[in-house]
């Protein structure tokens, strides 16, 4: 409890190393199923809010008779409807278009209008770390799949950066069905007046974005159909001839539409068949009642189909070529390391030296040295930080790829220690002489299912701050009530003075690293121990891939961690540590800290 970061820390790490993809990127990498065929809303594509005071569509019908209006760059006005000075107003440039008063839009289509991204959520380039050049060059990419069998990528929408780009996409959205709105306006303004007679007094412009949202969708989707359909592409979405049609009001959206499901059913999974009818009929709904918010939302699925294509390819080739990346994890990473550690872009002395000073320390026991030592040594500096009382502010850098995993089983560890010392504060209020009771397995399995989510909901939590205490009394009335479950009691109400004594018996325990948290401690070490450097031998005359073949028996999808027990925790520290091993011993481990003999072993051993 409280011994590891908060779950929004290690989600940090995890987003660096577990569901990074590449850092910076659009996508994370994941276990678990990914898209919903059902719903688009999985995608980084976020419906509109209908809950509108005023339908722009609505407007257009309402307002009819004023001239179309051409164009100027952008120029940001102090206030939403404020006229720039004109001795400052710009050139009308090709595409600009003006607002018309006449719609009476509010303060936020306005303001949205002006600076909403230029571009759809999803674009060529969004996409484009899903391209397999990328995914080859991946490097969390490729740890990951040393550990998970299932890892794929989905929308990377966790977080702040989440936050930012679903807020990104419906201020998009919203922009577009205010600017479908006010083409549709303009085009019933027959004839048009010629820009320069009615520019003088025009309120301020902006610059369309259904041009850029065709140049995308052309663009993206020559990504995902062969090149035998292009001139098809380039032909039903010419942006120029799209544009003109819209300013005259006469293009027929439906048609599009049609044309882009069969395109895309032609080339998409079936699961997504149901999402491009469902565009369609979202795309004539709209153009059937004149209704641009329902007709943005066809363009909304339409790019998240878009989207998950592009994620169908990309997990297609993560499977394709799994074998070869977990094939090529050793050599890989010594390249990268080295390159990075040469072009001083990576600072590894701070591992050397931790090392080194666990190397130190165990010759002072004067034990007799074998093949496997220098490998033992680095799994006791990982247990020993995996299992202080302390949080360590970090690990050594050259685990900067396994940071997530490591931080998670030491939250799985610290749950076990914690778990341990409530089931012997326990023992101690309901069994004081600890003799035997016939039903104290049962019991044991009972009281660790009621008691493990309490610890998981304790773990962010600082020590000694309210939510910390508060959590603190539930276990501890939750041991009581078990205690009079378990024994047979006829108590409705725990006397105050048991729910005092389990009390401090937990925050004594608890709160400081006592002799009863170094007792468990201890024990725990010594099984860890014993249980990793088992599968470290196993794994050091094994290949990468056979390594992670070998644990197929054993789940890889995120679990909770009450379901890590100390052999699956050991098979995945020693999996860790001995492809760690293999890539840092010949750079960084076994050139100073190890006896000649020793490094003839080791080397021989991470061959």
């Amino acid at each position: 409890m409280g011994n590891g970061p908060s779950k929004n820390q290690r989600g940090t790490a995890g987003r660096r190393s577990r569901e990074g993809g590449q850092r910076g990127g659009s996508f994370g990498t994941i276990r678990s199923n990914g898209h919903s065929k059902d719903s688009p809303k999985n995608d980084s594509l976020d419906h509109r809010d209908t809950n509108k005071s005023k339908d722009p569509a609505q407007a257009n019908q309402q307002h009819q008779g004023i001239p179309f209006a051409c164009d100027h760059d952008i120029h940001q006005a102090s206030s939403p409807f404020q006229q720039p000075a004109c001795s400052n107003t710009p050139s009308p440039s090709s595409q600009a278009m003006r607002i018309p008063q006449e719609l009476g839009l509010g303060a936020e289509e306005y303001n949205l209008l002006l600076t909403a991204k230029r571009y759809p959520p999803v674009t060529k380039s969004t996409l484009s770390e899903l391209d397999l050049p990328c995914i080859m060059s991946n490097i969390n990419l490729r740890m990951d799949a040393n550990f998970d069998r299932d890892l794929h990528f989905k929308p990377d929408l966790d977080g702040e950066k989440g936050r930012r780009k679903r807020k990104e996409a419906a201020d998009y959205w919203e922009a577009m069905a205010t600017e479908i709105t006010i083409y549709a306006f303009c085009a019933a303004q027959q004839p048009l007046i010629p820009c320069d007679d009615m520019w003088a007094d025009q309120p301020q412009s902006f610059e369309p974005r259904l041009p850029s949202l065709f140049d995308t969708l052309q663009d993206v989707l020559k990504t995902l159909v062969p090149e035998r359909d292009h001139p098809s592409v380039m032909q039903n979405l010419e942006v120029p001839l799209l544009m003109q049609q819209i300013r005259k009001g006469v293009l027929n959206m439906v048609d599009v539409a049609n044309w882009l499901a069969a395109l895309l059913k032609t080339h998409c999974a079936p699961m997504r068949d149901e999402w491009a009818d469902r565009m369609v009929e979202q795309i004539s709904s709209g153009s059937r009642s004149q209704n641009s918010l329902e007709i943005v939302r066809g363009l909304q699925t339409l790019f998240a189909i878009l989207e998950a294509m592009k994620l169908d390819v990309a997990n297609h080739q993560i499977r394709a070529f799994r074998v070869l990346l977990i094939e090529d994890t050793i050599p890989f990473l010594q390249e990268y390391f080295r390159s990075k550690i040469e072009r001083d872009n990576f600072r590894v002395e701070s591992s050397r030296l931790w090392y080194q000073e666990l190397h130190e320390r165990d010759l002072t026991r004067m034990e007799k040295p074998n093949s496997f030592r220098p490998l033992a040594i680095l799994f006791g500096g990982l247990s020993d930080l995996l299992l202080q009382f302390h949080t360590p502010e970090s690990f050594p850098e050259t685990f900067i790829f396994d940071s997530d995993r490591l931080w998670q089983l030491r939250a799985c560890l610290q749950s076990l220690i914690t778990l341990d010392i409530c089931w012997e504060v326990f023992q101690r209020c309901v069994n004081p002489l600890k003799r035997y009771h016939p039903a104290q397995a049962q019991a044991y399995a009972t009281f660790r299912s009621r008691i493990e989510s309490l610890i998981d909901e304790s773990e962010d939590c600082r020590r000694r701050s309210p939510q910390w205490i508060q959590n603190i009394r539930c276990i501890a009335l939750e041991i009581a009530h078990f205690a009079c479950k378990a024994y047979g009691c006829d108590i409705t109400m725990v006397p105050d003075s048991v729910m005092a004594r389990i009390e401090n018996q937990l925050e004594t325990h608890l709160l400081g690293e006592s002799e009863l948290f170094q007792h468990f401690q201890s024990l725990w070490r010594e099984n860890l121990m014993a249980a990793t450097m088992g599968f470290a031998q196993q794994y050091l005359n094994m290949s990468p891939l056979a390594i992670c073949e070998s644990q197929r028996s054993h789940p890889h999808s995120p679990v909770s961690q009450q379901h890590y027990g100390i052999e699956r925790i050991a098979m995945r520290l020693a999996h860790m540590g001995v492809l760690h091993w293999r890539v840092w011993a010949p750079i960084l481990y076994v050139r100073e800290c190890v006896s000649p003999a020793d490094v003839v072993m080791s080397n021989h051993d991470v061959a």
